[in-house]
């Protein structure tokens, strides 16, 4: 029976201890989760979220401009080399891109506009459409990065 209580007495014991074990923290850096948190008016905001919004634009441009760049240099070889398959599979590829790029920029521009539009005559409506077209472009940056393995 002693042996019986020891036992019993190290699986609370564990179970205790477990229970006050908190789960690691989640690495979360507030300023990533809340850019703009030192904004203390609307108009604050709204400039903050244009300005990042303006630099997540340049950074897809960026993006965008690298697949491509890398696309024409695939099809420049296959000239160089006079490879009729491969310059009509690397301008198909190309003209993909471009009708797939064309089309996302009409969904971010209409969804983002929708979801601005439930703020409509409101101040902190410019704020909402920044952050969407902000947060909407950087998962574009993310596909674009992940379909096309640019890495980082």
């Amino acid at each position: 029976m002693p042996k019986a209580l020891f036992l019993l007495f190290l699986v609370l014991a564990q179970s205790i201890t477990l229970a006050s074990d908190k789960p690691p923290a989640l690495a979360t850096d507030s300023a990533a989760l809340q850019p703009c948190a030192a904004a203390k008016t609307p108009g604050a905001a709204n400039e903050c979220f244009s300005a990042l919004y303006v630099s997540t634009d340049a950074h897809l441009n960026a993006t965008y401009n690298h697949v491509v760049a890398a696309m024409k240099f695939l099809l420049m070889e296959a000239q160089r080399h006079n490879d009729a398959a491969q310059i009509a599979h690397h301008q198909a590829a190309l003209d993909r891109l471009l009708a797939a790029q064309r089309a996302w920029l009409n969904y971010r521009d209409l969804h983002c506009d929708s979801v601005k539009f439930q703020y409509e005559g409101g101040t902190i409506s410019p704020t909402v459409w920044s952050q969407c077209m902000m947060e909407t472009s950087q998962q574009r940056i993310a596909a674009l990065s992940t379909s096309y393995d640019l890495g980082s």
